[in-house]
């Protein structure tokens, strides 16, 4: 079995794989993130510790201003992670389980997928949620959710423990939960990246992007990569029983197909038209007409940007990698508790909204300390300031497409 791709899917699908005996080889076009994965890079602040960037949650909001994001993969028009957790290694970490509707037929999935009560069981005794990330058990810079706590509860919210009330999404709201443990960034690369990486038939390839499929007619023989020094050729050929699972994400599992000759023809003939890729490409004889990158959908967000007076921006995160507050990075560094052992999110709500077509959005919500941008013609106070991020979610209708440009650059042909 090939997996191409180590974020969240391509993790738990290797480890699931290799742990039924199959002899797995995960590919990734990236490199390490956490200390365990291999990753070295550490804020000035760290170092001589085993904290890197991935393993500090509180840096998360420094992914958006390093010059050299090298975390981000560079070929594609959206925010994809390229490396070792995929976008668990570089995202806000929030963690929910799913409610019973994200796997209705009503949504799509086949009738017999609805009892998640074995796989979810599983899922929750190897990756844990936490609310409280802090070894300490402390909970830090909680101004923001009692401050948006007062705004919702007069509006007949409730608070619960999201995680244990799955099902409640309407006019709740709670504290974050996170797949952190001791302090740390934990989710697929401390469970099923460690679990699979110790098996015998599970093999890694790091820094290895994969450029098509090996085909004739429908029949996958092998995966292209551009590990040339491999064969010759960079082909992993496939047994006649091996199988390629690709878990590129959106985009970059889209891209593959196109450049493997599988998807719409106007796709496929760009790469036809691109002297990299067009020799690789199957005789258009076998080319496979199929919808790839169209009915996508996108949770449309919007961002409110306020001040109170009892709000610590903290900086808006602007001195975390190479000055943070002395006491937090000591407290920190020292036993991994205190601001730094949680994201920027301090508070989460839901509510549904049923439309004029009689169909039931869900419309969720994120608060934290600080701000990404600022526009506005009046003064405040820059100190104060907090966001709360709304985004529609489940119950969306709109579609869109995604694709590719002449250049294999990855990116949205049609908003949804």
């Amino acid at each position: 079995y090939v997996v191409v791709g180590a974020g969240n899917c391509g993790l738990v699908v290797a480890d699931r794989l290799s742990e039924a005996g199959k002899k797995v080889l995960l590919i990734e076009r990236g490199g390490p993130s956490t200390y365990d994965t291999g990753g070295r890079d550490f804020a000035p602040w760290l170092t001589g510790t085993q904290l890197t960037r991935f393993d500090t949650p509180g840096l998360f909001e420094a992914m958006f201003s390093s010059t050299n994001p090298y975390w981000w993969c560079n070929d594609m028009s959206v925010f994809a992670g390229c490396l070792i957790g995929g976008g668990a290694a570089i995202n806000g970490a929030l963690y929910w389980y799913p409610p019973d509707v994200d796997f209705s037929t009503a949504n799509g999935w086949p009738s017999g997928w609805q009892s998640l009560g074995t796989p979810l069981g599983k899922l929750k005794a190897k990756l844990p949620y936490t609310q409280v990330p802090s070894t300490d058990g402390q909970l830090y810079l909680t101004q923001v959710y009692d401050v948006v706590k007062q705004l919702l509860t007069p509006q007949g919210y409730s608070a619960l423990d999201i995680n244990s009330n799955p099902n409640y999404k309407d006019h709740v709201y709670g504290r974050p939960a996170f797949p952190f443990k001791g302090g740390k960034r934990y989710s697929v690369m401390g469970t099923y990246f460690q679990t699979a990486k110790a098996r015998s038939n599970f093999k890694l390839w790091q820094w290895t992007l994969v450029t098509g499929l090996v085909r004739s007619g429908a029949q996958i023989t092998g995966v292209r990569t551009n590990y040339t020094a491999y064969g010759g050729n960079g082909v992993v050929p496939l047994t006649s029983k091996g199988r390629v699972i690709l878990s590129a994400g959106a985009f970059g599992t889209a891209r593959i197909l196109f450049q493997s000759g599988i998807g719409p023809t106007d796709m496929i003939n760009l790469v036809q038209g691109n002297t990299d890729y067009s020799p690789n490409l199957p005789p258009s004889s076998q080319w496979i007409n199929l919808p790839v990158g169209n009915n996508v959908s996108d949770n449309p967000s919007i961002n409110l940007v306020f001040t109170h007076p009892s709000v610590d921006a903290y900086d808006n995160w602007a001195p975390i990698w190479s000055s943070p507050r002395t006491a937090d990075a000591n407290q920190y560094k020292s036993n991994q508790s205190g601001i730094f052992a949680a994201t920027s999110p301090r508070l989460v709500f839901w509510k549904t909204v049923v439309g004029p077509d009689g169909k039931t959005r869900y419309l969720q919500g994120t608060a934290r300390p600080g701000a990404a941008s600022v526009t506005t013609s009046y003064s405040y106070n820059a100190s104060q300031i907090f966001t709360i991020t709304f985004y529609l979610s489940n119950g969306i209708t709109s579609r869109g497409r995604i694709g590719i440009d002449s250049t294999m650059y990855a990116k949205v042909l049609t908003n949804p």
